[in-house]
């Protein structure tokens, strides 16, 4: 959508006022940030991003500021069995793991194809050993195990006896929705259907949320300054079933990580107001335990902090934020360990922020990196 200024009527009222007029020029072309990218990005399910346009977002695969996810389409010989089933297939990497590297050493990396793609399909080709032709269809194809390796996705590291669970459950959804804070644009495919409501929806959930006072039933943070932070949560899943029972005010974080809403995705900046409303009230801080750091930090975190954990770090404190001479803010950090001046950060001009009151900082991709290369 594009939005007028209407620049003329200003500029006369300017005249009006007797202001005189001064030459200026720009020093900056002025280009569109994103050509056709958000056109890209509501497509959704296979839409093809150039390799030159492809980075790196705390370990995850991006690309102008959008998760993204690479594959090799061409499945060679094998294309038979991909077609029949996914998981013979060559794998799908959603983060900058070591197989991407070893790929990009032997430059062979021209060989990936960059998509937005959420629907776990994606379109593939090969030289069938059936009718000795070319061939083409669509196949579900597996994750990279070195990627949920590289992000401890899940514990997938930290707790290897659910390895196999973490795998077969992988969806790319949930996968989008665990990361969503870490970047700015979502497809449209993505976002959560706001269809299948009551018709007095909006009347009910003001009322219940209401009743309880705006706190959340699940972690306690007390959101009457943020009351759009605080949802009404169906236990069964069901958006009709609107009896009080099955109803519970839940803040975005904790609405988005109940069973039933794994496809809940939550803003960087909803997410940093409610750790702040939560450290603000006690909810976080030096004395929360593990189970309670694991349950409320942001998911984007989790895996790097269970890696912390499982290495016998001590406990550090999540939401953590550093303040100058003056009392004010200077910098924000996921996790920071505040004795040891050392914090793990989302944003690099926190880090050059921190490291310029001698604290040690570094970003999740860095955090993730390191673990990665010890082994």
């Amino acid at each position: 959508m594009k939005l007028h200024f209407p620049i003329e009527q200003l500029r006369s009222q300017i005249q009006k006022m007797g202001a005189a007029e001064r030459p200026y020029k720009l020093n900056v072309a002025l280009t569109d940030p994103l050509p056709d990218f958000i056109e890209i990005i509501n497509r959704g399910g296979g839409a093809e991003i150039e390799l030159k346009d492809v980075e790196t977002m705390g370990g995850l695969l991006s690309s102008n500021g959008a998760q993204i996810v690479l594959y090799i389409p061409d499945q060679g010989q094998n294309i038979d069995q991909v077609l029949e089933s996914g998981l013979d297939g060559k794998k799908v990497h959603v983060a900058d793991c070591q197989t991407l590297e070893q790929m990009r050493q032997r430059n062979r990396f021209q060989r990936y194809r960059a998509v937005v793609n959420t629907s776990g399909d994606f379109e593939v080709f090969g030289h069938s050993k059936k009718t000795f032709s070319s061939v083409e269809g669509s196949a579900r194809l597996r994750v990279c195990i070195n990627c949920l390796k590289h992000l401890n996705y899940q514990g997938y590291v930290s707790t290897p006896a659910r390895k196999g669970e973490i795998l077969s459950n992988f969806d790319l959804k949930n996968f989008f929705a665990h990361y969503s804070s870490l970047f700015r644009y979502l497809p449209k495919s993505f976002i959560e259907d706001k269809g299948g409501y009551a018709e007095n929806w909006k009347e009910v959930s003001a009322q219940f949320r209401e009743s309880k006072n705006f706190v959340c039933e699940s972690c306690n943070v007390d959101l009457k300054q943020a009351k759009a932070l605080l949802h009404t949560h169906h236990i069964d899943g069901n958006k009709r079933h609107n009896d009080t029972a099955n109803l519970q005010a839940l803040c975005a974080d904790c609405h988005r990580k109940q069973p039933l809403h794994d496809h809940m995705y939550i803003k960087r900046r909803d997410m940093a107001t409610i750790q702040q409303f939560r450290k603000a009230q006690y909810i976080i801080g030096s004395t929360t335990s593990w189970d309670n750091l694991f349950e409320l930090v942001d998911s984007a975190f989790e895996g790097l902090l269970r890696l912390y954990q499982k290495q016998g770090s001590a406990k550090p404190e999540i939401g953590y934020e550093v303040t100058g001479a003056s009392g004010a803010v200077v910098a924000e950090s996921e996790i920071a360990w505040p004795t040891a001046k050392f914090a793990v950060v989302s944003n690099p001009d926190d880090k050059r922020s921190l490291e310029s009151m001698a604290w040690k900082a570094i970003t999740l991709e860095e955090a993730l990196r390191e673990f990665r290369d010890r082994k």
